[in-house]
C-alpha cells in the first residue's frame, strides 16, 4: 500500500430507503429509521473507497474493525453523507475516523453518527488463500 496522507478523505452519499431501516431477521421491522448496522456498512464503504486509491497492483483490502456511535435518527427519504478520514497508516493498516451527517425532513443539517474503521491491505493471493482455507475454530 502506498502512503495515505493523514487527513485524506472519501465519502459516500445515500438516501435512506425502507431497506436501510431497522429490521431483524427473527424479529422483523422495529423502527422506520436508518439502522445503526447500515451506518456501519456505510462507514466501511467510505473507508474502502479511500483505501482503494492507495492499493498497489495485486493488493486488496479487508476490514479489521468498525465502531459506530449512533447520535440521531434519520428517516426514509433523508440524505446521508458518510465521510472517512485517514487518521493513521501503520504498515499495512489504515485507520479512519468516520462521520455521518444528514439533512432531515425539515431541512436541518445535523450529525447523525461517528466512529471509525481499521482495514488491512494484503496481497490478493494471500487474502484468497486465507478466505479459501478452513474456518477458524
Amino acid at each position: 500500500m502506498r502512503p495515505v496522507p493523514a487527513g485524506a478523505t472519501a465519502s459516500v452519499e445515500v438516501v435512506v430507503t425502507p431497506e436501510m431501516t431497522v429490521r431483524f431477521d427473527e424479529l422483523g421491522p422495529v423502527h422506520p429509521v436508518y439502522a445503526t448496522y447500515r451506518m456501519a456498512q456505510h462507514f466501511e464503504e467510505a473507508s474502502r473507497k479511500l483505501l482503494l486509491r492507495y492499493l498497489e497492483p495485486g493488493e486488496d483490502g479487508i476490514g479489521r474493525s468498525v465502531t459506530v456511535e449512533h447520535l440521531a435518527p434519520s428517516r426514509v427519504g433523508d440524505r446521508v453523507r458518510v465521510t472517512a478520514t485517514c487518521t493513521e497508516q501503520r504498515g499495512n493498516r489504515l485507520t479512519c475516523t468516520c462521520t455521518a451527517a444528514g439533512v432531515d425532513g425539515d431541512g436541518e443539517a445535523r450529525e447523525l453518527g461517528r466512529g471509525g474503521t481499521v482495514q488491512a491491505a494484503l496481497p490478493r493471493a494471500a487474502l484468497r488463500a486465507r478466505l479459501a482455507g478452513p474456518a477458524p475454530g
